[in-house]
């Protein structure tokens, strides 16, 4: 596996666990919480809509455009299962 695939696998990881308890951000507020680059956050989430875990909608119709990026309730239901193996993993 290469290592930008695992870089965007991380990163969809830890959008979701983002998400798991905001239900929707920003693309700006998820580049401010998400340790992650650039290049793997914004590659990850169109992996992530295309699974169905993540739909995106756009905020404003004039440049910059505003993107929010929110679970669908598939990506719910995933999330929460990613917090409780954290949970655990942590504990």
């Amino acid at each position: 596996m290469s290592k930008i695939v695992r870089l965007e696998k991380r990163a969809a990881l830890q959008i979701l666990l983002y998400l798991c308890s905001k239900k929707k951000a920003n693309r700006t507020e998820l580049r401010k919480n998400i340790k992650s680059s650039l290049d793997a956050l914004y590659s990850a989430i169109p992996v992530l809509v295309g699974l169905g875990l993540v739909k995106e909608k756009k905020q404003s119709r004039q440049f910059p455009f505003e993107v929010e990026v929110e679970l669908t309730e598939k990506g719910e239901k995933v999330a929460r299962y990613l917090f409780e193996i954290e949970k655990i993993l942590e504990g």
